[in-house]
């Protein structure tokens, strides 16, 4: 049986935006000069990849139908994305502004899979969307460690009941 078609949209836009994260994080990595930032940014990367690889076979082998009406992306969102992306994320850029604007993107990737997961219409896309935010979930609690961390690394490792992105 067919997913619905709004379920096929979510599918289709959690694919989008995991595409987008894992190409901001690939450029993050690039511009930063720190090898632990370096390294999660990397790691941050190949987990939104999985992400987007994960939506798009349920789509794919959940048989969302050829015609679904997809909503188009509008250019202009992307190309003010990239342009932001490309003024802060370069060799020599700030890697705490880096940090910021992915723990945004997670946010937002956050609020996206539970307005999904609440609006599923079995159990199964519920439990693929909840995972999916629990993850998201993870990658803020990293980005906002490796944050404090660039901020002050003499007292970031003092923090009690912290989770730690080396853990």
């Amino acid at each position: 049986m067919p997913l619905s078609e709004k379920l096929c949209q979510i599918l289709q836009t959690g694919a989008r935006k995991e595409s987008d994260a894992h190409d901001f994080y690939l450029r993050a990595a690039d511009g930063t000069d720190h090898p632990l930032g370096k390294r999660m940014f990397e790691r941050l990367a190949d987990e939104e990849a999985k992400h987007e690889q994960l939506l798009q076979s349920w789509a794919d082998h959940g048989a969302c139908p050829a015609d679904a009406g997809f909503p188009e992306t509008d250019p202009d969102i992307l190309k003010r994305a990239q342009a932001r992306i490309d003024r802060v994320v370069k060799p020599g850029a700030a890697d705490v502004e880096a940090i910021q604007i992915g723990q945004e993107m997670e946010r937002k990737a956050i609020a996206f899979y539970q307005e999904g997961a609440d609006a599923a219409e079995d159990g199964e896309s519920r439990k693929l969307l909840l995972r999916l935010k629990a993850e998201e979930d993870k990658h803020l609690a990293l980005l906002a460690d490796l944050y404090e961390y660039m901020r002050n690394p003499n007292l970031w490792s003092i923090a009690d009941e912290h989770h730690h992105f080396d853990a």
